[in-house]
């Protein structure tokens, strides 16, 4: 059978059966891949977008709130040209010095704000039809042919407007011809009228604002391709725009969020182009800043980590799904050895078909072995069990007549044909560990295995029949040898074998015991025996062995069973002490010692029985009166519960933990009462100068190292240094005293050297004591 798995590892073929295992752990680990990409992609990728967008609105803010503190200067300029006394109606009628006053005004005013290229000042109530300037005085008509000339717009349209202006308005940035028309620029013209709002303007301040400005303070913004600016009024008019921005045309102006949803970020269509669309307004009129954005642009870092997140998961998705390939194959694996061992005990060694469902064949395969719907009725068939019957009897030899046994193995199908016997009991480890780990049909079901194994390994030394033990909780084997020569070591190797598949496929370990061979069919009942009682050094050895009763033989006729009663003693002395770890310590060395004696099982149980009663003897002095706890424990500590002295050593452990446990409890309770007796006894006797440390530690009963190592564990001060420091509080009291010299003083404390005193004094207290009397009185 264990040729198997190398003749299935060559197969390429799987049953829906290997599927049916591989599907649930790939559902699974598309599940959490979805959930963790899920949390993953709303907080990171997510977060990550809201932080692109805030900076893009952030960008386009800090424009706005330049554009708004701008109109605001303006304003201001505009009221102090109205009431600057320099620059009024009748100061300007004047022709010479004054018109020079204006024009220096006006050029101080302009150098106040970076942001205005010139400021014109036009009085439209004037006979002369002069325009003041920054830069000049110059009548309307050279100003609007030589100094700045618009394409549509001069002095006659500039009156016109003058009289109609209620307040500011702007002419949208427009080319204009300056410097007698050899250059070109574009200028935004800002009219500020004089008075503002007042219905009746006689004048106007004209801002010419340099457009280049504005298309520098938004180049980052519109750095990116088909990014575009625009600065719009209040009815939507284009004031200014980026000089790559195409005009604003009905499709593009359509695409602008409204001014309710200003401060946002919006996603348009354009010419079958997503963008991005950001208004801003300005607090101090009804302008807008408008920024289009290209959302494959705008959102491109947030585009790379939404790719980067997908290829991971992709990554994961395929570790995942070769890791869910890597279980349900181990799985299926163990399911295919099951079936070919099914598969070469019905037809002699030939492949189980690969296409079918193992479970499938599982069932059809036991109906067909036993004629019924389950393999327990397989194994209660009639023939089934005969041969269980024949090899009971045969283990307890209660065959009477040799025809009668010749007969019963023709019914059962038992052929014996070499002249050999030897019997093999084969037991599961830990076996309350295996019934709670397996349901009983399953517990069933691997002695089933293990049996057929065993049958099928025994063909390589002869033939071999094996029956359940219910009360070994086993399999009994007897196995006719084909060779007896060098017997035990096929017998080595028969059971290494069945040992290592089990161990290693079914995590659960075998121990087998072997008799000795004999050359009647009737001794493998004593054969038998020989390996139950090889078995029980399994108690002494542990799990996992093979035992063979020759070796053992000696074992059994030696006596050997006292291990060194000192370590009684030790153990004893420890749990009194409350001292855990020399009590486990012991434990150790007894079962170690009893171990290493070899004695027989019996006598070593008979030792572990007298440590207990030890145990229960010593706990009646810890737990007087009530030892529930460690009766449960004991309780449990049966020995025909426990497989093998392993077991033992751990529960006694636990047991003496429990004792050292309470002794310690009780320990540091006494041990209070012990700190307030000594410390009010140096309280009481601190004055008597022959008080030592050795009539201290005599006082209480206890060794000076002790007593001191305990009074400096109490309170962080030896025994010594705690009486010295008591003697110095005294003493610094009655220093307050006038009518005491240092002489009596030193008495009284418990000093007989004055010198003696002073010199502790003075360490302690960093001065003599006349001193500190001295230093007291003053304070």
């Amino acid at each position: 059978m264990l040729n198997v798995i190398p003749r299935f590892l060559g197969s390429n073929r799987r049953s829906v059966r290997f599927y049916k295992l591989f599907l649930p752990y790939l559902f699974l680990v598309v599940f959490f891949l979805l959930v963790i990409g899920s949390v993953v992609y709303v907080n990171i990728i997510s977060a990550l977008q809201k932080e692109v967008e805030q900076a893009q609105l952030s960008a386009v803010a800090q424009i706005r709130d330049t554009m708004d503190t701008r109109l605001r200067e303006l304003q201001r300029i505009a009221l102090q040209i109205s009431t600057n006394p320099l620059l009024t109606p009748y100061s300007l009628s004047q022709i010479g010095y004054d018109s020079y006053q204006a024009v220096s005004e006006l050029n101080k005013y302009r150098t106040s704000n970076s942001f205005v290229h010139n400021i014109v000042l036009n009085y439209a109530a004037g006979d002369n039809n002069r325009i003041f300037s920054a830069t000049g005085v110059y009548e309307e008509t050279e100003f609007f042919k030589n100094i700045y000339r618009f394409d549509n717009w001069g002095h006659a349209p500039l009156s016109d407007t003058i009289r109609s202006l209620n307040g500011p308005v702007i002419r949208p940035a427009e080319k204009v011809f300056i410097s007698n028309g050899t250059q070109e620029s574009r200028f935004a013209t800002y009219m500020y009228p004089l008075p503002a709002y007042s219905g009746k303007p006689y004048g106007v301040v004209m801002f010419m604002l340099d457009a280049g400005m504005l298309q520098s303070m938004s180049e980052h913004l519109v750095s990116r391709p088909g990014s575009s600016l625009y600065l719009v009024d209040e009815q939507g008019h284009v004031i200014f725009q980026t000089e790559q921005a195409p005009e604003l045309n009905g499709q593009i102006a359509s695409a602008m969020p409204d001014k309710d949803k200003a401060d946002s970020i919006s996603a348009k269509s354009i010419d079958g182009v997503t963008y991005s669309v950001i208004r801003q307004g300005l607090t101090y009129n009804g302008w807008s800043f408008i920024t289009t954005v290209p959302t494959s642009l705008f959102l491109e870092k947030v585009e790379q980590n939404r790719r980067l997140f997908g290829i991971i998961l992709l990554v994961l998705l395929a570790l995942g799904a070769a890791a869910s390939f890597i279980l349900a194959d181990s799985n299926y694996r163990k399911l295919r050895q099951l079936v070919q061992l099914f598969s070469d005990k019905k037809n002699n060694g030939t492949k189980a078909p690969a296409a079918m469902d193992e479970l499938v064949y599982l069932s059809n395969a036991i109906r067909e072995v036993s004629g019924e719907d389950s393999m327990m009725a397989k194994l209660k068939s009639k023939r089934g069990l005969i041969r269980e019957n024949v090899l009971l009897s045969l283990l307890k030899n209660k065959f009477q007549q040799q025809d009668e046994l010749k007969h019963t193995l023709e019914l059962a199908d038992i052929r014996f044909d070499y002249s050999s016997y030897v019997s093999v009991l084969l037991v599961i480890d830990d076996y309350a560990g295996f019934q709670s780990l397996y349901p009983g049909s399953m517990q069933e079901l691997f002695k089933f295995s293990i049996l057929n194994a065993a049958e099928e390994l025994a063909m390589e030394i002869g033939r071999g029949y094996g029956v359940s033990i219910l009360d070994d909780r086993g399999i009994a084997l007897i196995i006719n040898i084909r060779d007896a020569e060098g017997y035990k070591s096929r017998l080595q190797v028969f059971s290494t074998n069945i040992q290592t598949f089990f161990n290693t496929h079914y995590k659960f370990t075998l121990s087998i015991g072997i008799g000795q061979i004999y050359n009647e069919l009737r001794s493998a009942a004593v054969s038998f025996e020989e390996a139950r009682r090889a078995l029980l050094y399994r108690f002494v050895r542990g799990n996992n062995q093979v035992l063979f009763y020759d070796n053992l033989q000696p074992l059994f006729e030696e006596h050997k069973h006292a291990y060194p009663h000192e370590l009684e003693d030790h153990l004893l002395k420890s749990i009194r002490q409350g001292n855990t770890d020399e009590a486990e310590r012991s434990i150790r060395g007894i079962i170690g010692s009893i171990r290493s004696l070899s004695v027989t099982p019996e006598a070593a149980q008979l030792a572990c029985n007298g440590l207990l009663h030890l145990l229960m003897k010593v706990s009646d002095e810890v737990f007087p009166g009530g030892q529930l706890e460690l009766q449960q424990k004991s309780d449990s500590l049966k020995l025909h519960n426990a497989e093998t002295i392993d077991e033992l050593e751990k529960q006694m452990s636990g047991i003496c933990r429990t004792l050292c446990e309470h002794v310690s409890g009780r320990k540091e309770s006494r041990n209070f009462k012990l700190r307030d007796d000594i410390l009010q006894y140096l309280q009481e006797h601190y004055m008597n100068s022959s008080l030592t440390l050795d009539t201290i530690a005599d006082r209480f009963g206890l060794s000076s190292s002790y007593i001191t190592r305990f009074v400096k564990d109490q309170t962080g001060y030896s025994l010594i240094r705690y009486l010295d420091l008591l003697r110095m509080d005294k003493a610094k009291e009655l220093l307050l005293s006038e009518h005491l010299n240092l002489s009596e003083i030193t008495k009284e404390v418990g000093y007989v050297d004055v010198s003696n005193f002073i010199r502790k004094f003075k360490k302690t207290e960093g001065v003599t004591p006349e001193q500190y009397r001295k230093l007291r009185a003053k304070a």
